[in-house]
This record gives structure tokens, sequence and C-alpha cells, in this order.
């Protein structure tokens, strides 16, 4: 029996001979990081679900072509990127032919009323934090928000985020510079309540 750990390209190699309990396996390894990739985009947990599935649905049927000249996850999240940010892009479509304006009534849409409803108690909890952290990152750009969460959650390099973003390394900083930025703006008032 194949050991839990094996590693990626030898999985790979075995999805291209036509193991699919390699590619079950590859699945399960990086299912909980692509759900959370994926949920900076999407923010709706049933709809990340199926952006999941239709992830590794295509990456299944791509996996013949894929050369191993990067990394296994990176091309992954890759896809998940691709497939979240088309799958919001016709969500707006939708949103638009029937005259609605995407989160218009977000809470999250003007910070200055989040930054009034925290309280000194709310910022001693961890809990709290993390939440203004994480509408934080919502807020951003879908590839801003990918590169940030690749960045500081799955501890990828700026090379490897390069590579799964198709940009040139010097974007990647940028947006994860960006992202820093509106995560400390959001936690500036915070800072100064105690």
């Amino acid at each position: 029996m194949k050991s839990q750990r094996e590693p990626d390209d030898l999985l790979v190699i075995r999805v291209q001979d036509g193991d699919r309990c390699a590619f079950d396996q590859l699945a399960a390894r990086y299912r909980a990081k692509l759900l959370r990739l994926i949920m900076r985009t999407v923010h709706d947990p049933a709809d990340a679900e199926d952006v999941l599935q239709d992830t590794l649905v295509r990456a299944y049927r791509a996996i013949g072509a894929f050369r191993r000249d990067s990394a296994f996850y990176t091309w992954l999240f890759r896809i998940a990127i691709n497939t979240a940010t088309a799958f919001m892009s016709g969500k707006r479509r939708q949103m638009e032919t029937r005259g609605e304006t995407p989160d218009s009534g977000s809470p999250d849409a003007n910070p200055e009323l989040q930054a009034d409803i925290v309280t000194p108690e709310d910022i001693l909890q961890g809990k709290q934090m993390a939440e203004i952290v994480d509408r934080a990152v919502a807020s951003l750009a879908p590839e801003h928000s990918a590169a940030i969460t690749m960045h500081e959650i799955d501890g990828l390099s700026y090379q490897e985020i390069a590579d799964a973003q198709l940009c040139p390394i010097g974007t990647v900083r940028s947006r994860i510079s960006n992202a820093r930025m509106v995560i400390a703006a959001r936690l500036h008032p915070l800072c100064h309540l105690h």
C-alpha cells in the first residue's frame, strides 16, 4: 500500500497513468487549503464548496497536460483562483442583469461603522480581532486576497504565488503590501482604543 505522504510528483505521475485513487489523495491533501483560498473570493460556504468541486474536476481533466515544471499545488491553486474568479464574475453579471448591486447592504462596505461597534473588551478577545482581519481580507480584490492568504496562511513564497497567479513577483509583492495596508487600516482604530 502506498504511503499517505507520497510526494506530489509521484502521485501526479500515477494519476497521469490512470490511477484515480492517487488523485483522491492529492485532493484530500489540499482540500482544506483550497477551500480557505476559495472562501477569500466566494464568501458563501455553499458556493465555495461548489467552486472547490469544480476546481477538482477541472484539475482532474487537465492533469494529463500538467508538465511538472512547477509545483503541483501551485498549479492547483491557480485553477482554484481562476475558477473562483470566474464564478464571482458570473454571479456579478447575474445580479446586474436583475438590477441588484453586489454587497450594497453589506456591513463590510463601511469600515467606520465596524470600528464604532468594537469595544475595548472586544479587542482583548482574539476571536474578534480575527474576524476584523477576515473582513478586511474579504474586502480586497480577489487577486490581493488570494496573494495574502497564500503567503500568510499557506506559507507559499512570493515566487510560488507568482507562479500560481501567472504574474511577475513584483506584482505579488505589491498585492501583499497593499493587502497589509488595508488590514492595518482596519485594525488602526482598534489599536487606539486602549
